[in-house]
């Protein structure tokens, strides 16, 4: 149980951080953008409004661009993110495993993936052409340098995705510095996504619009709350299995002490008192079995969360190994509902021993 809850929920929070680490909780965009060539511009009204709710914690203008890079006749479509030098640089630069950051004064710089530098062959240093559609559906060729290779953890984004700075794409745009692609918005921990989402749209023009992260990868989103379902599922299985195992156990010590139960009746003890006898028994294997199930269980969760020895496939989970996310409250909830399963698991037992009479016993003997 201990290990189902910590596997699924730490699916769960590092898939969703994964999302946010390539994107934002919130993005302002133009309502029906008809190709990348179009722009928008939020006044500096809009922008001191957005920023006055309580939410939100920062604002950050974004430029993208499709093009095509080119080396050595190796070819790889890609989406540039045209960035300024504050966008998540702390968490840019960590995910960084070759090369360093841009340059300020270095123009045509390029921040590529892991997986397009081996398929492209690309090395820090090297010059590629980049293949661009003008506005006018002429083809513009620019040529830029690898400062670094990336991996962000997430498949998608590092095969379809690279960096660049923002005024390197503004210029190819003919764009001037307060025109951009889209804006995205940061929100603040524990900051409800959803409802900051429609107090940000309350405050933008009619021809722009704000969506939360859920509806941009909704697909995504339903998918992993379907690992709810399946932590519940295992829980309801193992109880299940809790509950058959300590009724045997508990029937088992009850037939090799029926002359016992027959006696202390014979003596006047009721079948309450005689199943209290039992309840300690109960109690006694259920502790170890908490004590040994929560100490196993951790034990096995903080191997894989350091040691990382389980590995997934990235494509499919946006991470390369199984992530544990240990949570005292839900242990604890575990280790609840456990111990009143076995408590749960006592009723048959009882049954049995209402049913025996020292009659019986003695017809027996």
């Amino acid at each position: 149980m201990i290990m189902s809850i910590s596997i699924g929920k730490g699916l769960q929070l590092t898939i969703m951080q994964n999302i946010n680490n390539t994107d934002s909780e919130v993005v302002i965009s133009h309502i029906n953008q008809k190709n990348e060539t179009e722009y928008i511009n939020l006044s500096n009204q809009e922008l001191l409004a957005i920023n006055q709710i309580e939410e939100v914690q920062i604002i950050h203008p974004i430029v993208t661009k499709s093009a095509i890079i080119n080396k050595n006749n190796n070819i790889k479509g890609v989406i540039i993110k045209g960035i300024d030098l504050k966008y998540k640089s702390q968490l840019i630069k960590k995910h960084i495993i070759e090369g360093s950051y841009f340059n300020q004064n270095e123009k045509n710089e390029l921040l590529i993936s892991k997986q397009q530098a081996q398929k492209l062959k690309l090395t820090i240093g090297d010059h590629c052409l980049l293949y661009f559609l003008s506005q006018n559906n002429n083809i513009q060729k620019r040529l830029f340098s690898i400062t670094g290779v990336f991996d962000m953890n997430n498949a998608i984004f590092n095969d379809n995705y690279c960096f660049s700075k923002q005024s390197t794409l503004q210029k190819i745009n003919k764009w001037s510095d307060q025109q951009f692609s889209k804006y995205e918005v940061s929100l603040k921990q524990g900051s409800k996504i959803e409802q900051t989402t429609q107090k940000i749209n309350n405050n933008l023009k009619y021809d722009l619009v704000a969506k939360s992260i859920y509806s941009r990868f909704s697909n995504i989103f339903n998918w992993i709350t379907l690992f709810d379902k399946n932590i519940l599922f295992l829980i309801i299985i193992m109880s299940m299995i809790c509950i058959i195992n300590m009724t045997n156990t508990l029937l088992i010590l009850i037939l090799e002490r029926l002359k016992m139960i027959g006696t202390l009746k014979s003596f006047g003890c009721t079948n309450w008192s005689i199943l209290k006898i039992f309840s300690y028994n109960s109690l006694e294997i259920s502790k170890k079995g908490i004590i040994y199930g929560n100490i196993i269980g951790l034990f096995l969760c903080y191997i894989q969360k350091y040691t990382h020895i389980i590995q997934l496939n990235p494509e499919l989970y946006f991470i390369n190994y199984i992530p544990i996310d240990i949570n005292i409250t839900y242990i604890i909830l575990i280790n609840i509902i456990t111990f009143i399963v076995i408590q749960i698991s006592i009723i048959i037992p009882y049954g049995i021993i209402k049913k025996i009479t020292p009659a019986n016993i003695l017809k027996i003997n």
